[in-house]
C-alpha cells in the first residue's frame, strides 16, 4: 500500500464529503478512492469515515487524524520541493580523474575556473594514468582519451583530438626545421612508449601515408614529460594538440610539418550509469566540453590541403 497516496485520498474525501467528488478531483475512479480509504483504515485498525447513502463525514478518530494527516502531507510536499529546488543550484563535492598530460596542460587550470564560477561546488581532481574504477572509488566523472572499452559507464564525447609534431624554437634553430617527413630521421625524437607503440611516426597528406623510422633520444610513458622535454629543446615529439595550445600561443613550442596529419583520438567524459545526473555534474560536463572545444586550437594546425 502507498501510505502517502492513501492519506492524500482520505484527506480529499474528508474535505469534499464525497467519494465521487474526491475521485473527480484526484482523477481516479470512485472504486479506487474507496479502496485507498479502506486500506488506510485497515492499516490503522480504526474507522476514519462514517458512510451513509447521502454523505461521508469523519468519525471522531477521523476528525483527529485529518489535520495531522494534512499537515504531514504538506510537510512532505515542502521537503520534496526544497530538495528539488536545491538541486538546481550546483553544490557539493565533485570528484574528477584525468590523465596527467591533459590535466597539467588544461584540466587543472579549468578546474580553478570552474570552482570560481560555481562557488558552492568543491572539486577534487586526481591526475593519473591508471584507469580508475569510478563506482568502486567514488568518482563522479573521468576524462579519458582514446577508444573506450565496452562497459556500463555512460560516455560524452568532448572532441576529436589530433596529434601533431612539435618542437621548441631553440631546438629548431639549432637543428633546422624538417620540411618533409623524411627529414625527421635526422632529428632527435622524444617518443611515448606503450605496449603497442613502435619506433616510427606516420604522416598523412592528400590521402597518402608515409611511415618514418625515428631515432629515439628519449622514451617516456608520460605525455606530460614528453611536453616538458620538448620545451627544454631535447627533440621533436608528437603531442595532442589540445594539450599544448597554450604552449604554442606563448611561443614555447612550434608545430612542425603542419600540413601533415598524424593521427586522431577521441577525448571523452565518462560517468557511472545513474538514473539522475546531479546538477553539479551536468554543469561540469557542459563547462569542460565548451572550454576544451574553445581551447583545442584545431584551426591553428588543421592542414588546409589534405
Amino acid at each position: 500500500m502507498n501510505i502517502q497516496l492513501a492519506m492524500s485520498v482520505f484527506v480529499e474525501v474528508a474535505k469534499a464529503g464525497s467519494f465521487s467528488t474526491a475521485a473527480r478531483r484526484l482523477g481516479i475512479s470512485t472504486t479506487a478512492v474507496s479502496r485507498h480509504v479502506a486500506d488506510l483504515e485497515q492499516m490503522l485498525e480504526v474507522t476514519l469515515l462514517r458512510r451513509t447513502t447521502r454523505s461521508v463525514s469523519p468519525t471522531e478518530a477521523g476528525a483527529r487524524y485529518l489535520p495531522q494527516a494534512a499537515a504531514a502531507l504538506d510537510e512532505i510536499e515542502r521537503i520534496n520541493t526544497e530538495i528539488a529546488d536545491s538541486d538546481q543550484v550546483p553544490r557539493g563535492t565533485l570528484r574528477v580523474t584525468a590523465p596527467p598530460a591533459l590535466g597539467h596542460a588544461s584540466i587543472a587550470s579549468l578546474a580553478v575556473d570552474f570552482v570560481e564560477a560555481y562557488p558552492q561546488v568543491n572539486l577534487e581532481l586526481e591526475l593519473t594514468e591508471r584507469v580508475v574504477d569510478l563506482v568502486a572509488e567514488g568518482f563522479d566523472v573521468a576524462i579519458r582519451s582514446g577508444p573506450l572499452p565496452s562497459s556500463s559507464l555512460i560516455s560524452h564525447r568532448i572532441i576529436e583530438t589530433r596529434y601533431q609534431l612539435f618542437a621548441s624554437p631553440d631546438y629548431l634553430q639549432r637543428r633546422g626545421t624538417p620540411q618533409s617527413p623524411g627529414d625527421v630521421v635526422k632529428h632527435d625524437c622524444i617518443h611515448w612508449q606503450g605496449p603497442a607503440s613502435n619506433r616510427e611516426w606516420t604522416f598523412t597528406r592528400k590521402g597518402k601515408t608515409i611511415a618514418v623510422p625515428i631515432r629515439c633520444r628519449l622514451l617516456l610513458t608520460d605525455v606530460a614529460a614528453q611536453r616538458k622535454a620538448a620545451i627544454r629543446s631535447l627533440g621533436l615529439t608528437s603531442l595532442p594538440v589540445v594539450s599544448v595550445a597554450d604552449d604554442v600561443k606563448a611561443g614555447r613550442l612550434v608545430a612542425v610539418l603542419p600540413k601533415f596529419e598524424m593521427y586522431h583520438t577521441a577525448l571523452s567524459l565518462v560517468r557511472p550509469p545513474t538514473p539522475f545526473v546531479p546538477v553539479k555534474l551536468r554543469v561540469f560536463i557542459d563547462f569542460i566540453t565548451a572550454a576544451l572545444r574553445r581551447s583545442s586550437g584545431a584551426e591553428l594546425w588543421r592542414p588546409a590541403d589534405l
